[in-house]
């Protein structure tokens, strides 16, 4: 497995070329910077999830300078310090400063190496926590947009309900419900049926090309059976005990009598059946 780039950064040419060659051999990615500001400028152009630095490079930043820029402006890669004096101040400093780990002059190429493996499992672990992250935050986002669509559905059925108390006439009560239901669901036939006192279902109001029949023969016991009135996708829906709904497709559609959004409006029907 290809592993994730480190930038070492060290002012002597010799020191970069010793461990560019030495953990190359090792089957690390690794590049090098002879400076901070060289390493700044490096990452603004590539991401290293690790970067390892000397602690005292003179004529520019130091170790620890480079740390502090680092976190602030890469705050997920981790820094570990290389220094020939790791006193018991400098170990607090780097640690304040947001260094991984340290390591200390004179080391041996596994010393380095466990220093390394850890710091990349490390990043590693950061890179999915904050895609876990994202992935978490995408689908709360998401979430709450459904919610606040399906309040607005909700309240603006209401409102459609509302105003049906108060239409001219039975047709125009029903009329906003039904333009809604055919621009979500676009239906090439669509009707609304009540039942009689023969049993029959009698037609209330109708849309579409085709001519659908004033009357349909009262629904026989068990599971719905489409009229078939020349549709090849048919539906035909009962609004609870107030009335039903047909609806024909031509071609295949993506209307499911399941989906909430109809079950709401397909209510709100029946309230304007049964109060009209």
């Amino acid at each position: 497995m290809m592993r994730q780039p480190i930038l070492v950064v060290d002012d002597e040419a010799e020191v970069r070329a010793t461990l560019l060659e030495a953990l190359g051999g090792q089957g690390y990615q690794v590049e090098a910077a002879a400076s901070g500001e060289e390493a700044l400028a490096r990452m603004a152009s590539r991401a290293f999830p690790v970067v390892v630095t000397d602690l005292h490079m003179p004529g520019g930043q130091t170790g620890l300078d480079l740390i502090t820029a680092v976190r602030h402006r890469f705050p997920e890669t981790l820094c570990v310090l290389i220094t020939g004096f790791a006193t018991l101040d400098t170990s607090i400093e780097a640690l304040k400063r947001g260094a991984y780990d340290m390591i200390q002059k004179p080391f041996r190429l596994a010393e380095m190496e466990a220093v390394l493996d850890r710091a990349l499992d490390h990043a590693n672990l950061l890179t999915k926590l904050r895609a876990y992250q994202e992935e978490l935050e995408s689908r709360i986002l998401t979430r709450t947009r459904d919610l606040q669509e399906a309040h607005h559905e909700a309240m603006a059925l209401c409102d459609l309900s509302l105003q049906a108390l108060e239409a001219p006439s039975f047709a125009a009560a029903l009329d906003p419900l039904l333009d809604r239901l055919a621009v979500r669901w676009a239906p090439d036939g669509l009707a609304c049926y009540r039942k009689g006192s023969d049993g029959d279902l009698h037609r209330l109001v109708v849309r579409g090309q085709r001519s659908l029949p004033m009357h349909l023969p009262r629904p026989e016991p068990g599971p719905l059976k489409a009229p078939g009135l020349g549709y090849p996708e048919e539906h035909l829906l009962p609004l609870g005990n107030a009335g039903w709904l047909y609806l024909g497709f031509a071609d295949r559609s993506s209307f499911l009598e399941t989906d909430p959004g109809f079950l709401l409006l397909a209510r709100h029907l029946e309230l304007v059946l049964r109060v009209r």
